[in-house]
């Protein structure tokens, strides 16, 4: 759990966000839209360190790329991120009504023959991530009619989480917080539901099991591996992809998760995962520009192995 903050500093952080918040929320949204891509270009030039972290990412990723090729992605994924975040402040915008003219499902005889079957059956576990405009994928299926109960990691600031979690639940996503999530999942599953697991972060201590991304062993936790085992729930891999740099976007899910069940638990966790990481992989080569290359992906090695970053 997040250590929490003084009421002070949580105050101030919050209104040095929520003012830029307000200020978007006022401009027109295509005035918006270009201003988040000049943010992105910003975020480009001053983040220094996390520049660094990212050029490493990517060298793992595309070794065959030249640099040039590398940076150019690395560009459009922080304007991809600037749009993303003026995106977030207008999302409250969009109603049942309106959500097709920006969002659509690439498709949509999936979604509403063969998918509805599925979760009318057991429920779904989603495997998503930090991928394209991740918020809006969540917004977007509750407004086309299926919400989502998402797992997440409390803020650090509760001003700052209640505010996030208030602009989520507008649509009907149901928030499930990760230090309780196994038993609510599992009652979500049984009750025909859908649970989106963000699958893209680095592990941390003890919880991870090593599974490769990019074909380096990459901490991950096995926690979607454990409970599709327990549940029975089918994984489909599905996420928002931007139709080139317009605010359109389409919901893509791909294939079923073909998932081994040997008898083993460990073993089948850590398989599993593999089989996880590689349909999140896929995604990000298809799309490289809507990943988040700043993240420290690879931070915990296996023991013995000297660090990346």
């Amino acid at each position: 759990m997040p250590r929490p903050q003084s009421a002070l500093a949580s105050r101030l952080e919050f209104l040095g966000f929520r003012v830029p918040v307000e200020l978007i929320r006022r401009l027109s949204f295509p005035t918006a839209f270009r201003l988040g891509e000049r943010l992105g270009d910003l975020a480009y030039v001053l983040a220094r360190p996390q520049r660094r972290t990212a050029m490493i990412n990517l060298a793992i990723a595309f070794p065959e790329k030249p640099i040039a090729e590398r940076r150019e992605i690395l560009r459009e994924s922080c304007r991809n991120f600037g749009r993303m975040a003026v995106e977030w402040c207008h999302m409250h915008r969009l109603t049942r009504e309106t959500v097709a003219e920006r969002v659509t499902f690439a498709d949509p005889d999936f979604w509403y023959g063969p998918a509805q079957r599925i979760i009318g059956t057991t429920g779904i576990l989603v495997l998503t991530g930090h991928f394209g405009n991740w918020e809006l994928f969540a917004h977007a299926i509750g407004l086309h009619g299926n919400p989502v109960h998402l797992v997440h990691r409390p803020f650090r600031n509760p001003l700052f989480d209640r505010f996030v979690n208030d602009e989520r639940q507008r649509s009907g996503t149901v928030l499930i917080s990760k230090r309780r999530a196994a038993h609510q999942i599992i009652r979500v599953l049984q009750s025909r539901g859908i649970v989106a697991i963000p699958f893209d972060q680095n592990a941390t201590g003890r919880w991870g099991v090593f599974a490769e991304f990019f074909a380096v062993a990459a901490s991950t936790h096995p926690g979607l591996a454990r409970l599709h085992e327990l549940s029975g729930a089918p994984v489909y891999p599905a996420f928002l992809v931007r139709q080139g740099r317009s605010p359109q976007h389409r919901i893509v899910i791909r294939p079923r998760v073909e998932t081994v069940h040997t008898g083993n638990s460990a073993e089948d966790a850590i398989e599993n995962t593999r089989r996880f990481n590689r349909a999140f992989e896929g995604m990000v080569r298809a799309h490289p520009d809507h990943w988040i290359w700043m993240h420290k992906r690879w931070r915990t090695r296996p023991p013995g192995e000297p660090s990346i970053y």
